[in-house]
């Protein structure tokens, strides 16, 4: 399986020396070399390596005039000698005596088949586990593990300080070490009463049956109160005071709730005194994926006052068709979802909005203003740090709620931009009730030891089928309709949080993190990508399911459903037996013994089973809390930032030169890549613009000298050849 990685070998037979940098190096390169797995994976972590070790050194030879001697010296430092950005002593993952402990343990479960393992009835007791408060029942009897598994998996944890982590988490410091914040999206749903006099939280659990969820809200019922309020604290280290994030969360909750039921009332109108029908959202990423799925999951009590939510993401103009299809805009409110508020695929479907609803208003007798018409239609959730770019787009001041720097955007379900949608959609008690779900998780996370802690468990289990047993992809399957969007957030949570390529120190990862996640609902799923689950690539699976019903008269449908969701990890896990298909043939009337070995079913693979009692929105919530705490602890084991997005940035700066280009700016530079190149070219004759000026010929004579290589698909050259650019 070796990789022509080339510094593998160039290290390896380096001669041996008494530097302990270089003994570490070699320990690196053969702890590596020990976890080479055939999906290449490792070779991207090397890449990684050499090109940031070689960036590093080619640094110094230009800042500081090292010679060649020092280069080579520099090429055998171990990454955290080199990069100078860790603790004297940090814990290195894959050197630990627990990470070592379970890759020889994976060599023996492997071998072990799930239908052995299921046949343990005390084995399969031991690995189930409920949370009281929300009923959360979690069973992972069928994942490949052992009680041993799950005792190293937990001390691997703590070798990793997890539980200090989750202290740190819990007490607003800046865990998001690499933007210097705090990770406070739990906040957004605890109360006054969660605060502890040390300044942290520690969420009440209990709730009585006589309360509404409104009055765990406190001031719910207050008049609504739009005082501005101050930017929220930071010490000189990046921490948070609680107390003031709880109060500031609580103040954005009051208005937000109180708005959405004034809007749902009818005594907040459009200017002409039409009642809204429809709100469209206008966010994309964590601004759109998250609420969109929360919407789409909760249902409330009061439908007949529920409005018409839909999302507009994509700068597809086929996708703003589509929002506004049948839709009135002068019953229709705007919500824009940007915490910087410059967006750019938000802020460009920001203003086509905005000028479809201008457009709704002229040709006729109204004396309404344009700001004026806005002021009515428009909302904003963003950072108050963005106000004036709000203000200037003619949203009012009172109808901008604050999200904080410390709610990343894919965290912010549960902050304004996924509240006010859902209580617009469904109402004031639905969007509380939905926040007590979360924070019921919140409290079980944090207070739950390791063994009995729900996201913990699942986390850790996502570890192990990821770097023990080589299977990095895992499909999300909910058996419920409403839920046909929470893979896809889920996907975005997990995949742009834990995928990273060095650990929160600025080392090079020699292990993957991450786990590649897909979806669908049962039992649509079990027609679309089940087939290769049972008899392609193994994936571990997610199986989500609800007790009970929506309502009584759909119980026979909720059966037939839930038959199939209990079938599938069965059939997966334990597959079926050449022989029993041998057996089945013989008994039968057809002679299709060709057909055993296309119908023999191996098994043996993972799966999980989450149950709720019942879809609503606390449990929505819960669901919600589950995920986003099963990502962060996944990150603190993988000793990762799972609160940054750099991997993001660089194809944002790309779009916005290739938009220049697209723009015909006339002293814009061409691209520098001949592939770039020609498809712009063909995308300027395509689209009937000019050609690029300053650049006719898209293929520089550099790269047509490289490769004399032609095709009856490339383009033909122009005969006028300028290659002065």
């Amino acid at each position: 399986r070796r990789r022509n990685d080339g510094i593998v070998d160039y290290l390896v037979e380096e001669e041996d020396g008494t530097n302990n940098s270089q003994i570490e190096i070699k320990e690196d390169i053969k702890s590596i070399k020990r976890r080479r797995r055939a999906d290449g994976q490792s070779h991207y972590q090397m890449l990684h390596l050499d090109r940031l070790r070689q960036g590093v050194i080619e640094h110094l030879q230009n800042i500081v005039g090292l010679g060649e001697t020092h280069d080579e010296e520099l090429k055998l430092q171990s990454p955290e000698h080199l990069f100078h950005t860790a603790p004297v002593n940090p814990t290195r993952l894959t050197l630990t005596h627990e990470w070592q402990q379970l890759e020889s343990h994976a060599r023996v479960v492997k071998k072990i088949h799930l239908r052995e393992l299921l046949n343990d009835a005390s084995r399969c007791e031991a690995m189930c586990l409920e949370e009281i408060q929300s009923h959360v029942f979690l069973d992972w009897s069928r994942q490949k593990v052992t009680s041993e598994t799950m005792r190293l998996l937990y001390a691997l944890a703590r070798r990793m300080d997890v539980d200090e982590k989750m202290d740190r988490m819990r007490k607003g410091r800046p865990i998001n070490s690499s933007e210097r914040r705090a990770v406070l999206h739990f906040v957004l749903r605890a109360n006054l009463n969660d605060i502890e006099p040390g300044g942290y939280l520690h969420p009440e659990r209990a709730r009585t049956a006589d309360q509404s969820p409104l009055d765990l809200l406190p001031g719910i019922h207050h008049n609504n109160n739009n005082r501005k309020q101050k930017f929220l604290p930071e010490n000189e280290h990046g921490a948070i005071d609680i107390a003031q994030a709880v109060q500031q969360a609580i103040h954005v909750r009051e208005r937000v709730l109180n708005l959405a039921r004034d809007i749902r009332n009818g005594n907040i109108t459009a200017p002409d005194g039409h009642k809204f029908k429809t709100v469209i959202v206008v966010g994309i990423g964590g601004s759109y994926l998250g609420p969109e799925f929360v919407v789409q999951a909760v249902q409330g009590n009061d439908q007949k006052n529920d409005l018409d939510v839909r999302f507009l993401a994509n700068v597809d103009p086929q996708a703003f068709a589509t929002v506004q299809y049948n839709v009135d805009p002068k019953s229709t409110l705007v919500v824009i979802v940007s915490k910087s508020f410059t967006t750019a695929e938000t802020m460009r479907n920001a203003r086509k909005v905005k000028r479809w609803i201008l457009d709704a208003y002229r040709g006729e007798d109204s004396l309404l203003k344009d700001n004026e018409i806005i002021a009515a239609h428009m909302i904003a959730c963003a950072s108050l740090k963005a106000l004036d770019i709000v203000k200037r787009f003619g949203i009012r001041e009172d109808r901008l709620f604050e999200f904080w720097s410390w709610v990343g955007g894919r965290y912010s379900s549960s902050a304004s931009a996924g509240l006010l949608p859902l209580a617009l959609a469904r109402g004031p008690e639905a969007a509380a009730e939905f926040l007590n779900g979360a924070r019921m998780i919140d409290a079980h996370f944090f207070e739950a030891k390791l063994e009995r802690n729900l996201p913990a468990v699942m986390a850790l289990l996502g570890i192990w089928n990821v770097n023990f047993l080589g299977l990095g992809a895992r499909a999300v399957v909910p058996y419920a309709h409403n839920l046909a969007r929470f893979p896809a957030h889920v996907q975005q949570l997990e995949m742009e949080s834990n995928g990273k390529s060095v650990t929160v120190h600025g080392i090079p990862l020699d292990y993957t993190t991450g786990e590649i996640v897909f979806g669908e609902p049962g039992s649509n799923a079990q027609h679309s990508f089940f087939q290769l689950l049972h008899m392609g690539q193994c994936v571990p699976c997610d199986f989500i399911g609800f007790m009970q019903p929506q309502n009584k008269e759909q119980q026979e449908d909720h059966d037939e459903l839930f038959a199939n969701l209990l079938a599938q990890p069965d059939a997966l896990a334990l597959g079926r037996a050449f022989e029993d298909v041998v057996y089945d043939v013989l008994v039968g009337d057809v002679d299709d013994v060709d057909l055993c070995p296309h119908k023999t079913l191996s098994g043996d693979r993972p799966s999980l089973t989450l149950l709720f009692p019942k879809l609503n929105p606390s449990t929505v919530g819960a669901l919600l809390a589950l995920y986003e705490h099963r990502t962060a602890i996944q990150g603190f084991v993988w000793n990762i930032n799972s609160f940054d997005q750099f991997g993001v940035e660089l194809g944002k700066v790309l779009a916005t030169d290739i938009r220049t280009m697209i723009a015909n700016a006339p002293n814009k530079p061409p691209p520098s890549n001949p592939s770039t190149a020609r498809i712009l070219k063909r995308y300027s004759a395509a689209t009937n613009k000019d050609d690029f000026p300053g650049w006719p010929n898209l293929l520089s004579r550099q790269y047509k000298e490289s490769n004399k290589t032609t095709s009856k698909y490339d383009d033909p050259l122009p005969s006028n050849v300028d290659d002065s650019w």
